[in-house]
């Protein structure tokens, strides 16, 4: 399946108008203040306007039409183009980027240009509240690194599509991303949906196809959601929603409380990004407050139960019945008596009558992670104790 849905689809909401680009400017100046100033900032970085059909204004709304972009990072080479690129009441900043009410793109194209890469992403529009876009001269001191954090209230992609040619076609019907509050550069409170994730079989590779066959689907509709709160005084980052439903399949629900997450130790932990020991060190200093996962069935778990029991030669309910009957087994390696009576509890009415199946993990204070990785090496029969985590199934 195409594994590259969330770089292109994000980037495309995030970075479209922050492309980057050499520092020598290729395009011919438009005589508008506001279109000269966005296409300076396209090319202070990896992006050369290498043309533009024209550009128009009417009030205080500013049109740029068949904008032409080569993009080269590295030795990747891909190709931006853009049909229509209003900008809604823009205005040069004092320290020489450009904000507006509504950044709006209409027909936007991203072609992979490397030999050995076939992807083409589209977006039928992109529509961005109050941007600002950084100075070109902070975009070339940056690299970009600065230039693409989110600067923007909500942006909004609609009918995308990712085709890989022959690894598959990915239709995503909107994405919508929304910052309700920032800490300088950083978004510190929103959250972000995407809709109509379209999986077809010739998306798949055969096996994956063969597995989606078996369970009787003939594609699948997902959708994301997620909401994310985050103090960088105290450190806590509260994720209240994530959830992936499919139709006609199931809905997963997770949520997770941690604290020690502050400024200066995202900072660090962003500068360990080469350093995955130094990362991992940063990070058990963070505390877990809590964590919640759930699983809604929608006719998934009866089409695996039906589809396992019919390779094993058997009815669905001898089948769940053996299974049932081996969870003590198969649970004894947890060592922890207690714990496997409640989950084999909860994990049989589940397969018996497979509505919902929640595990919650809220310890009485909160657990460094650590604490939790020595455990889960050491002992690790006494982390359901820890964590207090608790099992049930079928409940409301």
């Amino acid at each position: 399946m195409i594994n590259t849905l969330s770089r292109p689809a994000i980037a495309l909401a995030l970075t479209c108008p922050l492309l980057l680009a050499p520092p020598a400017l290729a395009f011919d100046a438009t005589g508008n203040d506001v279109a000269d100033r966005f296409l300076e900032i396209v090319e202070a970085g990896n992006a050369t306007v290498s043309g533009y059909d024209g550009v128009s204004q009417s009030g205080a709304s500013v049109t740029i039409s068949g904008l032409r972009t080569a993009i080269e990072e590295g030795s990747a080479k891909s190709r931006l183009t853009i049909r229509e690129t209003t900008i809604d009441d823009g205005q040069l900043t004092d320290d020489g980027g450009l904000s507006a009410a509504t950044l709006t793109m209409g027909g936007v194209n991203i072609e992979d240009l490397d030999e050995d890469e076939d992807v083409t992403v589209t977006a039928e529009s992109i529509v961005i509240s109050d941007p600002v876009l950084a100075s070109p001269a902070e975009v070339k001191a940056s690299n970009g690194a600065d230039a693409i954090a989110p600067t923007y209230s909500r942006a909004e992609l609609t009918n995308i599509v990712i085709d890989a040619a022959d690894e598959g076609r990915v239709p995503v019907s909107r994405i919508v991303a929304v910052i309700d509050e920032m800490d300088g550069s950083l978004p510190t409170s929103g959250s972000l949906s995407v809709e109509g994730i379209e999986i077809a079989a010739d998306s798949l590779d055969d096996d994956e196809r063969e597995v989606l066959s078996d369970l009787g689907y003939e594609s699948l509709t997902l959708s994301f959601q997620m909401d994310a709160d985050w103090k960088p005084d105290t450190g806590k980052l509260a994720i209240d929603r994530l959830t992936l439903s499919g139709e006609n399949a199931g809905t997963v629900n997770a949520a997770l409380r941690i604290s020690g997450l502050t400024r200066e130790v995202l900072e660090q932990l962003d500068a360990a990004q080469d350093n995955p020991e130094q990362a991992m060190g940063l990070m058990q200093g963070l505390l877990v407050e809590s964590v919640t996962l759930r699983i809604d069935n929608d006719s998934l778990v009866d089409r695996v139960l039906e589809n396992q029991a019919k390779e094993a030669g058997s009815t669905r309910e001898a089948f769940v019945e053996q299974l049932t009957g081996a969870l003590p087994f198969m649970l004894s390696m947890l060592n922890n008596a207690e714990f496997q009576a409640k989950v084999a509890g909860a994990a049989t009415a589940f397969l018996q009558d497979p509505q919902s199946l929640s595990a919650t993990a809220t310890p009485a204070a909160p657990v460094p992670f650590a604490q939790i990785l020595g455990t889960a090496m050491m002992a690790p029969q006494s982390l359901p104790d820890i964590l207090g985590v608790t099992i049930t199934a079928n409940e409301d």
